[in-house]
């Protein structure tokens, strides 16, 4: 359901501040009710009609309208202060969309020197997906997830339909999200971060238990920030915590590989290259995703065993693939050739052996002092 203003026309209220875009802000389009769902629908028969005829072609159809996208520049804090002052006059107006469309928390858009902003504002957030709406490769798939690193959104299918799309931060250049397939394997309502105990992360999902790989709630602050988890909205990682299946596990209770949710990270940032790709969409339209025809034929991940703990290291499987992954990723041109990557140190175990050490010290002094009495 597109929103509905009653008091305000957000066209105007944009155009008055900002009148070099009157010719590209044109109106926000009413739509009621019943049009979103005659849409939810149609996703059900869809995926009613894919579980039961899944050898029958998908039809080629979205049902989402052109959504225009303008880059808003502010030149002075007034300026954004009218901008953001307008739009907390616009009934029902959804900060998740902008925040999807940006990759960034509600604070670094406040705090943003330009942001892209959609004419119309859409509640189904599938329609600002820039992955497609019907994926064949997916269709005999009860649940699947891929993931654009490049692009920092990633989508989840029942069946071949995308049921929905959200914004992530992945890992930073020296800790990259690598491409490949994984799958979800367990699931934690918090954990703390072996890097730092301070840093909570809820709803996590871990997708490669050795590399300490995961969809999280944390920061979002519009870019690969991360030590190669995939970060999300707290919203869209509440979702994928209870909808996500884990690993399935064998008969002594060991997780059996890639048996939970399939996931594929199907490409890399580009870092050095090209700076937040996503912010020069003018449209919800200019880009669809080509996916993998058979998205489980897709290889598993090449991972620098550098990014690997030490005392796990003894548990991978295809460790031969970890220890020619930088050699690879580099001929690739995933890792640039100046950039040395961050090697993978338990921080909070270091920290443990040190206290247990500082507190051993403690004890022998205090004993010290009581064999001089």
């Amino acid at each position: 359901m597109l929103l509905k203003f009653t008091k305000f026309n957000f066209a105007i209220i944009l155009c008055k501040h900002y009148k070099k875009y009157v010719p590209i802000l044109i109106a926000i389009v009413l739509v009621g009710t019943t049009s979103c769902k005659k849409d939810i629908k149609s996703d059900e028969a869809l995926q009613d009609s894919l579980a039961s005829h899944k050898e029958e072609p998908l039809p080629k159809i979205d049902t989402f309208p052109k959504i225009n996208y303008n880059l808003i520049k502010f030149t002075s804090n007034s300026r954004k202060k009218h901008f953001f002052d307008s739009l907390s006059n616009v009934p029902n107006f959804s900060q998740h969309i902008l925040m999807t469309l940006n990759r960034k928390d509600w604070n670094y858009i406040l705090s943003s020197k330009e942001i892209l902003v959609p004419e119309k504002f859409v509640s189904d957030i599938r329609a600002y997906s820039f992955f497609p709406l019907l994926y064949p490769g997916a269709r005999h798939l009860k649940k699947f997830i891929i993931m654009s690193a490049h692009y920092q959104g990633v989508a989840f299918y029942e069946y071949g339909v995308l049921i929905r799309f959200a914004a992530v931060n992945s890992g930073k250049e020296k800790t990259q999200t690598y491409p490949g397939r994984y799958a979800l394997t367990f699931r934690q309502l918090e954990r703390h971060s072996s890097i730092d105990s301070n840093w909570v992360m809820k709803y996590y999902f871990n997708f490669h238990p050795e590399a300490g790989m995961a969809f999280h709630q944390f920061t979002m602050p519009g870019y690969p920030a991360s030590h190669s988890c995939s970060r999300m909205f707290e919203k869209d990682a509440m979702w994928l915590y209870s909808w996500g299946e884990r690993a399935k596990l064998d008969s002594s209770k060991h997780r059996i590989p890639l048996s939970g949710t399939p996931v594929v990270i199907l490409d890399h940032y580009p870092f050095g290259v090209e700076y937040r790709p996503w912010m020069q969409f003018k449209s919800n339209k200019d880009i669809i995703l080509k996916l993998p025809d058979d998205p489980m034929k897709v290889d598993e991940p090449l991972i620098p065993i550098s990014q690997i703990p030490e005392d796990v290291r003894g548990m991978l499987r295809h460790r031969e693939r970890f220890i020619i992954a930088e050699d690879s990723l580099r001929k690739l041109g995933i890792i640039r050739p100046e950039v040395e990557i961050t090697k993978s140190v338990n921080f909070n175990k270091l920290r443990r052996i040190k206290k247990a050490l500082e507190l051993k010290k403690k004890k022998e002094m205090l004993k010290e002092k009581e064999d001089d009495f």
